[in-house]
C-alpha cells in the first residue's frame, strides 16, 4: 500500500461515522429553531410601511393611480414582523362622507387611529403613523344624464305581440366622467336580452354595459314589455271622399275596403266597422287628376296594432 493511500486512509478513520453525523445535524437543527423561537417570541419596535387601499370612494370622485402608503411606528413580536414583512402589507380606508367639493383634501389619520389598530395582529401596537396628515391626490368627473337603450333577442309566441315598446326604468342614467368623453355620448346600452316563446309580461332587471373611465349612478335597469295575445278581425268599410265640393258627386270603383285589423284578443267583439275611417282626398283630382285615387286611413281605435287594407287605390267617377 502506498503511502498517500494510507495517508487517505487515515483521515476517513476521524471522519464520524453515520450514525455520529446525523445526531450532530439533529442538535443543531434544534439550537438553531430555539434560537429562532427565542428571537420571533421577542417584541421589538419596528416602523412598517403599508399601502392604502381606499373603499367606499365617493361617485364622481377619480383618485390618482399612484399607490398611496404610510409608515406605521408598532410594538410588534418578530413572529408579527415577519407576517407583515411577508403577507400583510395592506391597510383598508374608508372614504365614506368625505367631502370632496374643496379643490384639496387632507385627511387626519390621528382620527383612524381605532380603524388602522384594527388591521393590525391582536399583539401588535400602533405607536405612530407617519404622516399623520395627508393629502389625497384626486379629481372631480363631470356629469351628465344619458338614455338607456335597451338591446333585446325576443322571439314572441305567435299570436302574441308586445302592446307598446320596450321600456326601460328609469329610461335614462347619470354618467360620471371626462366632459370630452360625456359629449361624445348618445345612449348607455344595455347587455343582450334574450328570450324566446314570450306570452306574458317581460319584467326582469339587466345590467348596463361598462365603459372605462365612466361612472354610473346606478349599474341596472328594469326591463319591461307588456305581452299580450291578439287575433285578426276582418271588416267591410265604406270609403269617404273629403274635401267634396256641394254639388259635386263621386263615384268610387269599388265603394268599399276590405280591412284587416290586428288587435288584443280580449277587445275582437268590442271593435265594429264604424270604428274605423278610410277616404280619398277630392283635392287630389284638382291637383294631380290622377287616374287613380289613393286610399287613406283616417281613423282607427287604440287598441289596434296593425291594420291593412284592399284595395290601396280606387277608380272614380266625377259628377256634377
Amino acid at each position: 500500500m502506498s503511502a498517500q493511500n494510507k495517508g487517505i486512509e487515515k483521515v476517513l478513520k476521524r471522519l464520524p461515522n453515520k450514525s455520529r453525523f446525523r445526531f450532530f445535524l439533529l442538535f443543531v437543527f434544534i439550537s438553531f429553531t430555539f434560537w429562532i423561537s427565542t428571537k420571533l417570541s421577542k417584541e421589538y419596535q419596528v416602523k412598517q410601511s403599508f399601502s392604502i387601499i381606499w373603499k367606499e370612494v365617493p361617485k364622481g370622485v377619480v383618485l390618482s393611480e399612484n399607490p398611496e402608503q404610510i409608515d406605521l411606528t408598532l410594538n410588534a413580536s418578530g413572529v408579527e414582523i415577519l407576517w407583515y414583512r411577508l403577507f400583510k402589507r395592506t391597510l383598508d380606508l374608508s372614504l365614506e362622507g368625505i367631502d370632496f367639493s374643496t379643490p384639496d383634501k387632507v385627511l387626519n389619520f390621528e382620527d383612524r387611529y381605532f380603524v388602522i389598530q384594527q388591521q393590525l395582529l391582536n399583539g401588535s401596537k400602533l405607536l405612530q403613523i407617519s404622516p399623520s396628515i395627508y393629502p389625497i391626490q384626486y379629481s372631480l368627473m363631470d356629469s351628465k344624464w344619458i338614455p338607456i337603450q335597451a338591446q333585446t333577442n325576443i322571439q314572441l309566441r305567435p299570436g302574441y305581440l308586445g302592446e307598446e315598446t320596450i321600456k326601460t326604468i328609469p329610461d335614462s342614467v347619470l354618467v360620471r366622467g371626462p366632459q370630452a368623453v360625456l359629449d361624445t355620448l348618445s345612449k348607455i346600452e344595455t347587455l343582450e336580452y334574450k328570450a324566446s316563446d314570450v306570452h306574458q309580461i317581460i319584467d326582469e332587471e339587466i345590467e348596463l354595459k361598462t365603459l372605462k373611465g365612466l361612472q354610473y349612478d346606478k349599474n341596472d335597469t328594469r326591463l319591461y314589455w307588456s305581452v299580450i295575445q291578439y287575433s285578426e278581425k276582418s271588416l267591410k268599410i265604406s270609403i269617404e271622399v273629403t274635401h267634396l265640393p256641394i254639388g259635386v258627386k263621386v263615384k268610387l270603383f269599388p265603394p268599399e275596403v276590405t280591412i284587416k285589423a290586428t288587435l288584443p284578443l280580449s277587445l275582437l267583439n268590442s271593435v265594429n266597422a264604424s270604428d274605423f275611417s278610410l277616404a280619398v282626398d277630392y283635392d287630389a283630382i284638382l291637383s294631380e287628376q290622377p287616374s287613380v285615387l289613393e286610399v287613406k286611413l283616417l281613423k282607427q281605435p287604440n287598441s289596434v296594432k296593425k291594420t291593412i287594407w284592399e284595395p290601396k287605390t280606387v277608380n272614380y267617377l266625377i259628377r256634377k
